[in-house]
């Protein structure tokens, strides 16, 4: 019950920091995808299964809040969260530049299921423009945020482990 509480306010507070405060540290006219961040982080510390349920409520909330079609991102980021978290469960989470590698290639692939699924029905069809103004920044300017923000969910992923623990009382 801790877990899901503490989940709910970290993604509320992403999405609150990612559409106020975020645009005004846009570079080239993108801002970081945190959200993507943290569904990436979340599927690598807990797992495939867990990954997939809490990218799914990550991509719900970012549909309500101004997706264009409602259970796209949701979709993305139940997908997402599964992918990232099938071959890293039994991985060593302390190494916070195994995130970096992850997001790099996670964000490329979901900006292009984003400009596929959206964008070109849209009728912008020049994807080698969307690549060089769109994809490519994006990708970089959000996995260098991957490791602060790993850090952060990494932390707070272990204190609610301890928390969770059963206590052993003699």
């Amino acid at each position: 019950m801790v877990r899901i509480a503490v989940l709910t306010i970290l993604v509320l507070v992403n999405f609150t920091v990612q559409s106020t405060l975020l645009p005004h540290f846009a570079i080239l006219g993108v801002t970081p995808d945190t959200a993507l961040v943290f569904i990436v982080s979340y599927a690598i510390l807990r797992g495939d299964i867990e990954g997939a349920i809490f990218g799914f409520f990550v991509g719900l909330v970012h549909d309500f809040l101004g997706g264009m079609f409602v259970g796209l991102f949701a979709l993305l980021g139940f997908l997402t969260g599964y992918v990232c978290g099938k071959p890293f469960r039994d991985f060593f989470k302390d190494n916070y530049f195994l995130p970096f590698f992850v997001v790099v290639g996670v964000c490329l692939v979901y900006q292009f299921l984003l400009y596929v699924t959206s964008i070109m029905f849209l009728g912008q069809l020049d994807f080698w423009f969307y690549l060089r103004t769109i994809i490519l920044p994006k990708t970089i300017y959000t996995a260098s945020l991957s490791v602060p923000l790993y850090s952060l969910l990494h932390l707070i992923n272990s204190r609610i482990e301890r928390f969770e623990e059963p206590k052993n009382e003699v």
